[in-house]
C-alpha cells in the first residue's frame, strides 16, 4: 500500500507540473475515455454479428473403433449478441461486424433467454441429425422419430402472425406428414417463394386438442437469399434417434443448427480408417437435414473471415451462401459451394488429393 500511495502521489505531482496545453490534452483524453466507456451501458435496438472462434469438435465414442486424423475439419461460428452504443459505432467502421434490427433476431414474445435456449436445442437436434447422416453414409440403418414441430415464436410481419400461435404443434405441409423440424425444413425447400401452402397443426382449445389447417404464402428468408420461409421459430418435440452405439459431440455452449455439416464430416472421418483431409485445414458451415442436404446459414461473411484467420485452405459453404462468400476467395484459400453431405465429401477428396 505505501508503494502504491507513493506511485499515485508522484503521478499527481507530475500532473501539477504539466503545462496548460498538456493539461487540456489530458482532459480531452480523459473525457473521450469516459464517453467511450459510457457507450457500453447504452442499449440499442440492434443485434450484432462478429467472427467467432473456429471449433475442431471433441467427440467421444462408445463401443466402436474410431480413428484420429492429422488435418482439421473446423466448424465456423459467429458471436451474436445485443449491440450497445459502442458496438453499434464500432460496426460502422469494422467490416467484420454486421448489425440486424432486434425484431429480425428476436421474434415478438420471445425473450433473449428463450432465444438462447432455442439455439441450444437447435444445436442438439443438429447434432443428432449430423450423426445419423454420417452413420447412414457408412452403411448403418438409422431411424428417426419425432412428435411434431412446436412453434416457439413468430417473426414480426410474418404472414402467419395472426394464424399461428406459440405452442401450436405442426404436423403437415400440404399432404406431407411432418414429425420434426428437420423434415419441415427439407419439405419446405421443395416449394418456392410466393407459393401458397397448407399447414396442418394441433392446437389446444378449451382443454381439448383440435386439428386445424391454415394457408400461408411463403416469403423470402430474412437472412438467406432465395430461401423460402414461413416466418416463425420452432423446435422438434421429443425427437428420437436409434443409434447403434454412443456418440457424444462436446458442443459446449455453441448454439444454432449451422454446425450440422461439419459435425457430420467429423464423425464420418473418425469412423473410417482413411483420413479424408490428408492433413489439410478444412473449414465449413451449413445446416444438415436427415436426407443429407445442406442448407444456408447466417453470418457467412463473419464465418469466412474466421476461417481465413485460422489458415483454412478449403472452406465449404452452402450453395445459397456462395455469392456472398466467394468475394473472400484467394490463391491461398478456396471457397466451394456444396448442396449435400455427399458433395462435401467429394470436394474434400478432390482438394486433399492435389
Amino acid at each position: 500500500m505505501p508503494a502504491l500511495y507513493l506511485f499515485v502521489s508522484s503521478k499527481i505531482r507530475n500532473v501539477k507540473n504539466f503545462s496548460v496545453k498538456q493539461k487540456k490534452l489530458l482532459l480531452v483524453i480523459l473525457s473521450l475515455f469516459i464517453v467511450l466507456a459510457s457507450l457500453n451501458f447504452i442499449p440499442t435496438e440492434y443485434y450484432f454479428m462478429s467472427p467467432g472462434p473456429p471449433y475442431q469438435w471433441d467427440i467421444e465414442y462408445g463401443d466402436i473403433e474410431n480413428y484420429s486424423f492429422d488435418g482439421n475439419l473446423f466448424q465456423l461460428t459467429v458471436r451474436r449478441d445485443e449491440a450497445n452504443a459502442f458496438i453499434y459505432g464500432w460496426s460502422m467502421i469494422n467490416n467484420s461486424y454486421d448489425l440486424y434490427p432486434r425484431e429480425v433476431i428476436l421474434p415478438d414474445g420471445v425473450t433473449p433467454k428463450e432465444l438462447s435456449e432455442i439455439s441450444i436445442q437447435n444445436m442438439r437436434t443438429s447434432e443428432n441429425v449430423a450423426i445419423a447422416v454420417a452413420l447412414r453414409s457408412i452403411g448403418y440403418d438409422i431411424e428417426s422419430k419425432g412428435d411434431g414441430v412446436s412453434v416457439v415464436g413468430i417473426l414480426d410481419d410474418s404472414p402467419v402472425q395472426n394464424k399461428l400461435q406459440k405452442g401450436d404443434l405442426l404436423n403437415f405441409i400440404n399432404e406431407t406428414k411432418i414429425s420434426s423440424a428437420s423434415e419441415f425444413i427439407s419439405t419446405l425447400r421443395t416449394y418456392t417463394i410466393g407459393e401458397t401452402i397448407s399447414i396442418g397443426l394441433q392446437r389446444e382449445i378449451e382443454g381439448s386438442l383440435e386439428q386445424l389447417y391454415i394457408e400461408t404464402t411463403l416469403i423470402e428468408h430474412v437472412e438467406y437469399t432465395g430461401e423460402p420461409m414461413v416466418g416463425f421459430l420452432a423446435t422438434t418435440v421429443n425427437e428420437r434417434f436409434d443409434f447403434p452405439f454412443e456418440i457424444d459431440i462436446k458442443t459446449g455452449n455453441v448454439g444454432g443448427p449451422s454446425a450440422g455439416l461439419m459435425m457430420a464430416l467429423n464423425v464420418y472421418n473418425n469412423l473410417i480408417p482413411e483420413d479424408i483431409t490428408n492433413s489439410m485445414i478444412v473449414a465449413g458451415t451449413g445446416t444438415i437435414e436427415i436426407d443429407g442436404s445442406v442448407g444456408p446459414v447466417g453470418g457467412i461473411k463473419q464465418k469466412v473471415i474466421a476461417a481465413k484467420r485460422a489458415g483454412a485452405e478449403l472452406i465449404l459453404v452452402p450453395n445459397a451462401n456462395y455469392e456472398e462468400a466467394k468475394i473472400f476467395e484467394t490463391e491461398e484459400t478456396s471457397i466451394v459451394a456444396v448442396d449435400s453431405f455427399t458433395e462435401a465429401l467429394s470436394v474434400i477428396s478432390q482438394y486433399s488429393s492435389r
